[in-house]
């Protein structure tokens, strides 16, 4: 799957945009967001969910692993003159040794179950955390027939994830405060029928 050969027209589609509104919704259910926040959001594509909660945060940094979700991330920022406050950047939290800076908060929206190794991309987002920094990443429940991604033969990531299991391994890497809360479904179809998929928030934070 090259995300960056659909960058140009992932905002097209409807449901997107709607995952992305109910995820922001959540996030600020969770969090408590005061408006002051450095965000860092990983597997980012487009931005869509830094961009509906740009404002109710300090700055954020929209990163993604494809060159071409990162351009066109930039180029939205550019048209909502929001180049002050946000930026788009490549980064892969499993293999990119750049240092992208400490923040409050990281985000993401249906980036880590595409990531093989999430132990690694774990423990390198907890470091890029400030004490008491807190991570949010919505992502799918598991599925455990992973009809989901059955139609893209070259995916390589996880079907989706068993929230004790992830809950355990943020605990082993240091996190704390872990909790999960329902954020969307995810509405594909799937051998002709239309199928709804959970996604959950996980919340968690680094110790002070």
């Amino acid at each position: 799957m090259d995300f960056s050969d659909r960058a140009a027209t992932w905002d097209d589609d409807p449901e997107k945009l709607r995952n992305a509104a109910q995820v922001a919704e959540a996030v600020r259910r969770n969090l408590g967001l005061t408006g002051t926040e450095d965000v860092l959001e990983f597997g980012g594509g487009t931005g869509l969910l830094s961009r509906a909660l740009a404002d109710d945060v300090g700055t954020v940094v929209i990163t993604d692993a494809a060159p071409g979700m990162v351009a066109v991330a930039q180029q939205r920022i550019d048209d909502l003159g929001r180049g002050d406050r946000m930026r788009a950047a490549l980064f892969d939290p499993t293999s990119d040794d750049t240092d992208p800076g400490q923040f409050d908060v990281i985000w993401s929206m249906l980036a880590l179950h595409h990531v093989p190794d999430i132990d690694v991309a774990l423990a390198r987002l907890r470091g890029l955390l400030k004490p008491g920094g807190r991570l949010a990443l919505a992502d799918l429940d598991e599925d455990a027939g992973g009809s989901f991604h059955q139609a893209h033969g070259d995916f390589h990531g996880h079907d989706g994830f068993d929230r004790h299991t992830l809950g355990h391994a943020l605990q082993r890497i240091g996190f704390q405060d872990i909790a999960f809360d329902t954020a969307t479904t995810v509405d594909k179809e799937v051998d002709g029928a239309r199928r709804s998929y959970p996604v959950f928030l996980v919340t968690a934070r680094v110790p002070r």
